[in-house]
């Protein structure tokens, strides 16, 4: 088996799992009412049942990215070793309960841009409003997409140089994948294409990266001659001038308070939201230890919001209460006994994969 093979192989089975993942989470946040998606009681159930679905996928890429770890280093005669966790959640500073309520966020950002619009009903292709609407949805969407794929992309690389170091292979290079990405590698992948990195660090990825790694620093560096035949293409297909700014792109890493290590332009300004503010909010790396304090963190809000479905239920009335530093609203629905149960399906999980753990 040659690198490009094993690497197009795990690029596809990670594509095939966001592909149903993002499938079904799209026919969830679908199926709510206009009315729901202002609802916490709604968004809060649905992100409960997509947290657990997605923390299924990252176990799953996680192990995909050990087997592919395991067929790289065979590739350059080194022995698989060292134990990597199943299960590491690829973010700090937050949990997977709250980042899939994120697409509820986004609709509403979008929304409120035009409070005079409020459907009961969706709008339909050719409706005065279908238009607005609709990009209210597609920015929720969006969100969905990209943060899946960037938990996907970390958990799985993160599994990877997690057996890469456990066989005390040091380095490792990124692989470029022109061909998973629209437009092809972006320049600032381009650029960072050519070198080599530690794997004592995450690898620093942009948003909706298709990157993959391969292990570098031996007389056989498997990474190396496929990224400089795909270089050479991007090159050529550039063109003179083009092809020189794509060879002069100089790229900086700046530190996601959830995320990492984050590639940008050297001459990108930062943006706010990627760097840490607070003391208590600065990165480290995920691990099971956060991962399990997530856990505890979602079981803490799932025991205070089963008060309020109970009394949304109860009374028929709708709830403002605070929670976590922000106000939460739980509004009678159709959709409150379904939700209701999400949340108690998340509740138990992470209760037992709390009481695994201890």
């Amino acid at each position: 088996m040659t690198l490009e093979v094993a690497s197009n192989a795990l690029q596809s089975s990670r594509q095939r799992l966001v592909n149903e993942y993002v499938r079904l989470a799209r026919t969830m946040w679908l199926s709510l009412t206009p009315a729901d998606w202002w609802n916490d009681a709604v968004t809060y159930g649905a992100a409960a049942r997509l947290a657990l679905l997605e923390l299924a996928l990252i176990g799953q890429v996680r192990r995909l990215g050990i087997s592919y770890a395991d067929q790289t280093l065979r590739m350059v005669g080194v022995a698989p070793a060292g134990n990597v966790q199943q299960l590491v959640y690829p973010r700090v500073n937050t949990d997977p309960w709250l980042v899939a309520a994120r697409p509820a966020e986004d609709y509403r950002g979008e929304a409120v841009k035009n409070p005079g619009i409020r459907p009961e009903t969706w709008p339909k292709k050719g409706d005065e409003l279908f238009d607005e609407v609709n990009k209210w949805l597609q920015s929720a969407l969006q969100r969905l997409q990209t943060n899946v794929w960037d938990n996907v992309e970390r958990a799985s690389t993160d599994a990877t140089l997690g057996r890469y170091r456990g066989s005390k292979v040091l380095e490792y290079r990124r692989v470029l994948h022109p061909e998973l990405s629209r437009s092809g590698s972006c320049g600032l992948c381009i650029a960072a294409a050519d070198r080599w990195y530690s794997t004592a660090a995450l690898l620093p990825l942009h948003a909706n990266c298709k990157c993959g790694v391969a292990p570098a620093g031996s007389d056989y560096d498997p990474g190396f001659q496929l990224n400089s035949d795909d270089l050479k293409k991007l090159y050529e297909q550039a063109g003179g001038t083009t092809a020189a700014a794509l060879k002069n792109v100089r790229v900086k890493t700046i530190t996601h308070g959830e995320l990492g290590p984050i590639l940008m332009a050297q001459d990108a300004r930062d943006t706010p939201n990627p760097v840490p503010g607070k003391d208590s909010d600065k990165w480290t790396t995920p691990d099971r230890k956060t991962t399990l304090q997530q856990f505890q963190r979602m079981k803490d809000r799932a025991i205070e919001f089963s008060k309020r479905y109970k009394q949304v239920s109860d009374t028929g009335k709708e709830v403002h209460f605070r929670y976590e530093g922000r106000t939460y609203r739980f509004k009678p629905s159709i959709h409150l006994r379904q939700s209701w149960a999400y949340q108690r399906a998340l509740l138990n999980q992470v209760q037992s994969m709390l009481g695994t753990a201890a």
